[in-house]
């Protein structure tokens, strides 16, 4: 999983006919999704994958390179953890 997430990622950010800022909306979308496999994955009890697979890691590193840190203080701030 965490390879195609990374495909996706390098497809987003080469593609400079996009602004920034709709480059960081489509990261934040494949980071929703990924967030919600990895929960799926943790609330299972057949999981098979680690936290890593999801990809939600690296998605977090990019939009943080790209200067995108309120998700990211938000969450570190926030009760709920996965």
């Amino acid at each position: 999983m965490t390879r195609r997430i990374n495909e996706q990622i390098a497809e987003i950010l080469k593609d400079q006919s996009r602004s920034k800022k709709a480059r960081i909306d489509e990261l934040l979308q494949l980071r929703d999704d990924a967030r919600a496999l990895e929960r799926a994955a943790t609330e299972s009890s057949m999981a098979t994958s680690g936290p890593d697979d999801s990809g939600l890691r690296e998605l977090d590193r990019v939009l943080e390179k790209l200067g995108h840190h309120e998700i990211l203080e938000a969450e570190d701030k926030s009760a709920a953890t996965l």
